[in-house]
């Protein structure tokens, strides 16, 4: 993709965003702003996010600018994650980032949190986001990459959001990290709603958690799903067909309707998957609301 036809994606992308319903070329505009203020930036930025939780962003980081705006910017998901969770539930944040489904589910839902952040340096920011919205008493932030056993593997540094385990191939210089998998980390005290997002490793989160997936109380996981797994020669079809034949339906979901609509096998982007569709979308009728500025859905 060329740098006019990305400029033209991202800037559609903003003034399309269910944030900026009445505001597109506002949007756009801050925006622009925004691109160029946080490259002259000398310290953090903290953005205002739903239910005054708030989130510290490293405007230098990156794929950062994001967070900034539009600020939901997984919107659906996101969404989902606010109207699904209730408190004292516990959720799962696999390539937490800087931990904005984290302060989504915590801070806005009530819900318990174990975030897992490989990179040192995001990692920091993960811990200082919770610490900022008070979520310390009820979230667990543990450095360390998921995958099918615990050990230890290279990573990459240096790329904010796009970081991830290296090749084989690539790995002699990349730095070490920790590695555990989810079986290990929820035996006995299993999550209620999992996110994985680990730019292609999401095979491997899944084969450390055959336990986690047949346990009932696991009911949707929001799965990033690009083909980035072929940077490890994963086959994310096979991935997609694990999750299915362990119970769960693909799904997108419209927040301003509060409902989940089925999707086909081919779908690619963010899934939703849930056990039971019906019961999902009766809990999600049942939430209450969430603001940010003049937006409450």
């Amino acid at each position: 993709m060329n740098l006019i036809s990305k400029i033209g994606g991202a800037l559609s992308f903003v003034a399309n965003h269910p944030v900026n319903r009445g505001r597109k070329f506002r949007a756009v505009a801050e925006y622009g702003f925004i691109q160029l203020a946080a490259r002259f930036s000398p310290g953090d930025v903290c953005v205002e996010f739903p239910n005054n939780t708030r989130l510290l962003i490293s405007p230098h980081m990156k794929g950062a600018a994001h967070f900034i705006s539009p600020r939901l910017c997984e919107f659906e998901e996101m969404a989902f994650t606010m109207h699904f969770l209730r408190p004292d539930e516990l959720f799962a944040d696999v390539g937490a980032n800087i931990g904005a489904f984290s302060v989504l589910a915590g801070g806005v839902a009530g819900a318990r949190v174990k975030a897992f952040e490989p990179s040192p340096d995001t990692f920091e920011m993960l811990v200082r986001n919770l610490r900022l919205n008070g979520l310390h008493d009820r979230a667990k932030a543990i450095p360390a990459a998921v995958g099918r056993s615990v050990g230890e593997t290279s990573f990459s540094a240096g790329l904010g959001a796009e970081n991830h385990v290296t090749p084989e191939s690539a790995a002699k210089n990349s730095p070490k990290v920790k590695v555990t998998t989810l079986d290990c980390e929820f035996a006995g005290d299993f999550p209620d709603l999992l996110k994985v997002d680990v730019e292609g490793f999401e095979s491997e989160v899944f084969a450390g958690a055959t336990n986690t997936l047949r346990q009932p109380r696991l009911r949707a996981i929001i799965v990033e799903r690009n083909n980035s797994g072929t940077r490890y020669h994963f086959d994310e079809e096979r991935l997609h067909r694990q999750i299915r034949e362990s119970g769960f339906i693909p799904c997108r979901y419209d927040p301003f309707g509060r409902k989940l609509t089925q999707v086909d096998d081919q779908t690619l982007g963010n899934i939703i998957y849930v056990r039971n569709m019906a019961a999902t979308n009766a809990c999600l009728q049942t939430a209450p609301a969430f603001t940010l500025g003049n937006l409450t859905v």
